[in-house]
């Protein structure tokens, strides 16, 4: 198998000080789950984290693959920043080449379960869609779902229990979801994500 190569997101942080966040769990942005016996837990506006949206586009004659992420990443300016990273994204193929309106891209994140997909700048495949989860975990190795890389147990699943449309100007929805789910290294390792949820800011400004 070959080594996932990890290429760090353009991530537009949207994140505040939390005098400015009015208190309550609508404003408390967050990832967790569980592997094994260890919880891993990053939070918005902790140890330097952020949260944050972003978009992934590619087309060619055939259509266009197009998505939508999330990502908890700590300020570039903290040592070795790139590690115990976590990314969500949703993808979908599009037979428009055009690029998408902002309905489109917001109803990547409706609110609904989800297979797991894949996103590999190459739409003569038309991709698979569905959700992705990565992981960098503290050694920089990068832990992938992508199901080019690996296949989903009968136990994995992914769901958006919540999409809201905010007024803000750096992103367009906060979203909630659960997830279980196998993720792949590329060298043939793997692990089990378990318990998994999420509240997060999503839908990058177009």
């Amino acid at each position: 198998m070959r080594a996932i190569y990890f290429a760090l997101f353009v991530i537009l942080f949207a994140s505040c000080k939390k005098e400015e966040l009015q208190p309550g769990e609508d404003n408390l942005f967050f990832v967790e789950f569980e592997i094994g016996s260890d919880t891993v837990y990053y939070e918005d506006g902790e140890e330097n984290y952020g949260n944050g949206p972003g978009i992934r586009t590619y087309e060619d004659s055939l259509g266009r693959l197009h998505s939508q992420y999330t990502v908890f990443q700590r300020s570039s300016q903290t040592p070795d920043y790139t590690k115990n990273t976590v990314g969500i994204q949703v993808v979908k193929f599009l037979t428009d080449t055009l690029f998408p309106s902002y309905n489109v891209s917001y109803s990547l994140f409706d609110e609904g379960t989800y297979g797991y997909g894949s996103y590999n700048l190459d739409s003569t495949t038309a991709g698979i869609e569905g959700a992705i989860f990565f992981y960098v975990d503290n050694d920089s190795v990068t832990w992938s779902s992508d199901v080019q890389y690996g296949t989903q147990e009968s136990w994995a699943n992914f769901e958006i229990t919540s999409h809201k449309a905010v007024d803000e100007l750096q992103f367009g929805a906060k979203t909630k979801g659960t997830f279980n789910c196998r993720v792949f290294n590329g060298t043939g390792g793997h692990l089990d994500l378990r318990n998994g949820r999420f509240h997060a800011r999503t839908i990058y400004p177009q």
